[in-house]
């Protein structure tokens, strides 16, 4: 029987607090902020002998399509790090001259504001170590905790549920009774987590399929088929009858990452798992593609799907962030690290980021064997956020690199998920 739809809600980034000093990879290094118009004109009154020199030497004008809310940038400084960064490894702006004068980027970070329907819902970017950890490690951190409605960040400038343009159309209004259905479907362990993954898709595609307001009215009646499956368990003998590709995901891993540490900005701390996925699938100049898949399949099945195993709220908590996070699979709009997707682009983006984000788990289990743990993958997917989530030309190309391969339908996405 279907549910009655609850409007599930994330409250938990409210309750976030900044370690500052502490942080092990501070957010005010290796990334340039953007800068909204109204905290761009307060920097100008900064006088020139405090930090107001810092501002025209590092902070200017977006070259085109400024607009208010994404209006300037702050430049990293020949070190990676923000140039208003103190010795103490404290923000300048704030402590010369308060909060108050903080960019709305500064004042929220690692919270991610969305407005749905008016109502402000807060998550957070797993690319701030912190934050991480919250996700993560608490088997109910994607239950309610917090108030929403903290004053203690900026909340004027946020993005919102991405409506459709041109010939994009998604079915909005029926926001809530599809974040029901996706939640349910991720938090389904009565299936394996690649099952679930892959009747997500499935549903995408289907609702992918609905394409003018007109043909809105059928999105209840798709919504109701998934919950039979989901109630019912169907399919699930089926699926698992699906050959395993180990070696295709694994060759998308090396691949993609590749790709994104030849763009460059990587910071040290993802080369350092990446290297450790490297050791752990014996890859080398002179290893071959069958053995390094070997290696691969060996560290999953007997580290790293143990692991999960005894801890299953990890990858969920980290699915249900980004479900939040990104309004997933509508999207949203006035974010600067978005790509305007179909529905079933979104899932893509969303499931390739799930299985490069395992796949190195995998290799990083066959390093550290029976000492891989918690810390372990904070790191990897902290890393890997920043150096994903914040590459807006990396998001397009993650899921162009998905489609020459011919993994963008349902074969292709089984392909990328099964491991056994």
């Amino acid at each position: 029987m279907r549910p009655e739809t609850q409007k599930i809600q994330p409250l938990y980034g409210s309750a976030f607090h900044c370690i500052g000093a502490e942080c092990e990879d501070s957010c005010c290094h290796g990334m340039s902020v953007l800068v909204d118009k109204k905290t761009y004109e307060g920097y100008q009154e900064f006088p020139e002998e405090n930090l107001g020199s810092l501002v025209k030497e590092y902070v200017s004008i977006l070259p085109a399509g400024a607009t208010e809310s994404l209006y300037a940038r702050i430049k990293p400084n020949a070190s990676g790090r923000c140039p208003f960064l103190s010795a103490e490894r404290l923000c300048g702006v704030q402590k010369e001259y308060g909060s108050a004068h903080l960019s709305a980027t500064c004042s929220t970070y690692p919270r991610a504001l969305n407005s749905v329907e008016n109502e402000l819902e807060i998550s957070l970017y797993l690319s701030c170590p912190q934050a991480a950890r919250q996700v993560l490690l608490d088997a109910d951190s994607t239950r309610a905790m917090g108030d929403a409605s903290s004053a203690n960040f900026r909340s004027d400038r946020f993005s919102r549920l991405a409506t459709g343009e041109g010939s994009i159309h998604k079915p909005i209004r029926y926001f809530w009774e599809v974040r029901d259905l996706v939640v349910a479907m991720i938090q389904d362990r009565r299936r394996p987590l690649w099952q679930r993954l892959f009747l997500l898709g499935m549903l995408s595609k289907r609702l992918n399929e609905v394409t003018t307001a007109q043909e809105d009215d059928a999105v209840p009646e798709i919504l109701g088929s998934y919950w039979e499956i989901l109630e019912s368990g169907a399919l699930r003998d089926k699926l698992e009858m699906v050959p395993a590709q180990p070696a295709v995901q694994l060759d998308v891993v090396l691949r993609l990452i590749d790709q994104r540490i030849r763009a460059g900005s990587c910071g040290q701390r993802f080369l350092e798992c990446f290297d450790e996925f490297l050791q752990g699938i014996g890859y080398s100049a002179g290893s071959t593609s069958p053995s390094d898949a070997l290696h691969y399949v060996e560290a999953e099945a007997r580290y790293c799907a143990p692991f999960f195993a005894a801890h299953p709220h990890i990858l969920e908590n980290y699915l249900l962030n980004y479900v939040y996070r990104t309004l997933f699979p509508f999207g949203r709009e006035a974010s600067a690290h978005i790509t305007p997707q179909v529905i079933f682009g979104e899932f893509l983006l969303m499931v390739t980021q799930y299985a490069l984000v395992y796949g190195l788990l995998v290799g990083m289990a066959g390093y550290r064997r029976e000492a891989f743990g918690e810390e372990h993958v904070v790191k990897l997917v902290q890393s890997f956020s920043k150096t994903v989530e914040h590459s807006p030309s990396y998001l397009k190309d993650i899921n162009q690199l998905i489609e020459s391969r011919g993994l963008g339908d349902p074969q292709g996405i089984a392909m990328l998920l099964k491991f056994s």
